[in-house]
């Protein structure tokens, strides 16, 4: 998403390209493939968020799909809507017989509303902030699947500045989760709150190397009132390309580590960008 707001897949790249609002529709179609030992399931929209099933899990990988419209009606707002969906295979124990199963699942995950208001600059730098909330949000727990309405809403602001070769953003946001009702139980996911920064380094007017770090926090999680975890801390480095294809069109590979038994082991995404 820092990519997202930085480039927007409008122009060839260059210094023009990364400042310059463009009025109009992009788009932004990515894959991404989630590896994992740990329990966890996870969310990678908005941002990596663990859900809140309480199952105990051996090992998640999973392939997730997303697509976001980002519409621009003046310099200073943009429209966003995103949805994606995935397939996951879960691995576990069955303790009956001591045989090792898997969990195969194809689903719509979310559909996300919200918008970006880019202020204007101050001593070079360019704040913004973006806010959403989650129309529906389809999830399990516990072999039990719900639809969710408008139960979580995210609030990021972050600062973008320019130091030939280099374009940086500051970011801080916060994830808010309301309680899930399933059948038999209700869960509380946990809140979440993170910081960060990413580091774009302009190779050619067509190539940039691309750097992030954050560190997130996830509160404790209760299942029907009883809490079943602390609090989480879930800290990633990422690292990618980006490529201009023509004036039109950008695409961008990028990988994403985890530093914390809490996170996600490794998550490869490939990302298309595409101006109409």
């Amino acid at each position: 998403m820092f990519l997202v707001g930085e480039l927007f897949a409008s122009d060839r790249l260059s210094i023009d390209s990364l400042f310059k609002k463009q009025i109009g529709l992009r788009s932004i179609t990515s894959l991404s493939i989630l590896s994992t030992g740990n329990s966890n399931s996870y969310y990678l929209y908005p941002d990596i968020s663990i859900s809140g099933d309480p199952t105990i899990w051996n090992d998640t990988k999973g392939l997730f799909l997303n697509q976001t419209f980002i519409y621009t009606l003046n310099p200073k707002i943009d429209l966003l809507v995103s949805g994606g969906g995935s397939y996951m295979r879960k691995e576990y124990t069955n303790y009956v017989d001591n045989s090792y199963s898997s969990k195969n699942t194809i689903n719509f995950d979310n559909l996300w509303l919200g918008f970006i208001y880019t202020a204007d600059s101050i001593y070079e730098l360019i704040p913004q902030i973006t806010l959403q909330t989650a129309v529906i949000q389809r999830e399990s727990a516990v072999d039990m699947t719900e639809n969710f309405y408008f139960k979580s809403q995210s609030i990021q602001a972050s600062v973008r500045g320019y130091s030939d070769p280099v374009v940086y953003s500051i970011y801080g946001g916060f994830g808010y989760n309301a309680d899930r009702k399933f059948n038999n139980f209700n869960i509380r996911y946990g809140n979440s709150f993170y910081f960060g920064g990413n580091l774009s380094v302009i190779l050619s007017p067509k190539i940039t190397l691309d750097f992030g770090i954050e560190q997130r926090y996830q509160t404790r999680q209760k299942v029907n009132g009883y809490q079943n975890s602390e609090l989480r801390s879930i800290p990633t480095f990422s690292v990618g390309s980006t490529y201009s294809l023509n004036s039109n069109t950008a695409i961008s590979v990028n990988g994403s580590f985890g530093g914390s038994s809490a996170s996600p082991d490794s998550v490869f995404g490939i990302s298309l960008w595409r101006k109409f």
